[in-house]
């Protein structure tokens, strides 16, 4: 019997040993395999697809699709999130190749895994928090973080309340590819706890587009013990390593097929009837705790804007229809005075040919969703005077 449990005893031993060697070696040296072809998808991603079609063939033909996945980790309840101490530097795929290098711009996250300044669990007194929740336009997809519209609404509210900048305190938790249930995760799990004095939440762009994976269903599998053994599994490197080269070798054996984004049977929430409900349920979560929200639509058009407008409606909460407001203020910008100076730069980034061929460039990226810098500080001005009412100003 003795013999018996030393043998059980050593066998164990030698897993351990096994395991940790293969733990150590991964961490020393990435064994990873490379991915960077429009096929590529991280394997913790499994059927998830986080790109549309044309994202990801432009990154993959400018060698920057593999550095993108580099941006993002897994995560149990939100799929996937930012990695924390990011450094990274993109351009923009869709731009005048000649054009890239003026186009280029930088990533950085903070210790939490966002796009923002490091931040407090409790705000400071006599400051006002704001969190700003939404996909890649809250996040500053193409631009640099101070030129995104969370940094630009802290700066305009400080001037229309006549306070110093720091007196008011916009934290981005903007996610780029993040649906309204994974905003709705977002803030019932995470962004409630950290007291804000109000909420810009912006997400809609993302719901209908084809990830290959119900976005609910996947959430209420990682509350079970599935998602607690995928928790304590991909805390390990040689895991991730190992999975990686599974995906390898069943993408040799059968290349796989992104969803069909016009198919809605393979939508990530299948129409955007799920979508308003998710929208609901964030107005009543952030009322149940006294935080006034705004809800603000971006990089949508037609009627999925409808959406957000009806819910906005329905619930009496603030609305900010951004794309709209860009929309409209194109033959402004292409026009009057007190714009001399960004035409000059949006023309001299893109060229002025290019521009009058697409007037959209005034205050978007090339995509035609994205907003600009101009854009972003158009958003963040008008932002602020939807806020301004909902908060007594710093210090009151």
């Amino acid at each position: 019997m003795s013999g018996r449990l030393a043998n059980a005893l050593l066998a164990i031993a030698s897993l351990l040993v096994f395991f940790g060697a293969a733990e150590a070696l991964t961490r020393a040296v990435d064994l990873r395999p490379a991915q960077g072809g429009a096929l590529a998808n991280p394997p913790w991603l499994g059927d998830r697809w986080m790109l549309r079609s044309e994202y990801r063939e432009e990154m993959a033909a400018a060698g920057l699709l593999a550095r993108y996945y580099d941006l993002y980790r897994w995560d149990r309840y939100l799929f996937y999130r930012l990695r924390p101490d990011v450094d990274l530097e993109l351009f923009d795929v869709f731009a005048p190749p000649g054009g890239r290098d003026r186009t280029r711009w930088s990533v950085h996250t903070n210790g939490r895994g966002f796009r923002s300044g490091e931040f407090a669990a409790l705000p400071e007194p006599g400051r006002r928090r704001i969190l700003a929740l939404g996909d890649s336009s809250t996040f500053g997809w193409g631009v640099e973080h101070f030129e995104a519209y969370p940094a630009r609404l802290g700066a305009a509210l400080g001037a229309l309340w006549g306070v110093e900048p720091d007196a008011v305190e916009v934290i981005n938790l903007g996610v780029p590819g993040y649906s309204t249930f994974q905003g709705r995760v977002l803030l019932e799990r995470e962004a409630l706890a950290l007291r804000p004095d109000a909420i810009l939440w912006s997400y809609l762009s993302n719901d209908g587009a084809a990830t290959g994976a119900d976005d609910r269903a996947t959430y209420e599998q990682r509350l079970g013990t599935t998602g607690a053994v995928l928790a304590v599994l991909h805390r390990s490197r040689a895991f991730e390593t190992l999975e990686a080269w599974i995906g390898v070798a069943r993408a040799a054996w059968q290349p796989p097929t992104p969803p069909d984004p016009y198919d809605v049977a393979q939508r990530n929430i299948p129409s955007y009837r799920a979508a308003a409900g998710n929208i609901t349920a964030v107005v009543a979560a952030a009322r149940r705790q006294g935080v006034p929200l705004v809800l603000v639509s971006q990089c949508v058009r037609g009627a999925p804007a409808r959406v957000l407008a009806e819910v906005a409606a329905q619930t009496g909460t603030p609305h900010l229809d951004a794309t709209a407001l860009l929309d409209a203020a194109i033959p402004r910008v292409a026009t009057e005075a007190r714009f001399r100076a960004e035409r000059a730069s949006i023309q001299e980034r893109y060229g002025a040919d290019a521009v009058r061929a697409q007037p959209l460039l005034w205050t978007y990226l090339p995509d035609g969703c994205h907003p600009n810098p101009l854009g972003h500080r158009l958003v963040g001005q008008a932002l602020a005077e939807r806020v301004a009412p909902l908060l007594a100003p710093p210090g009151r």
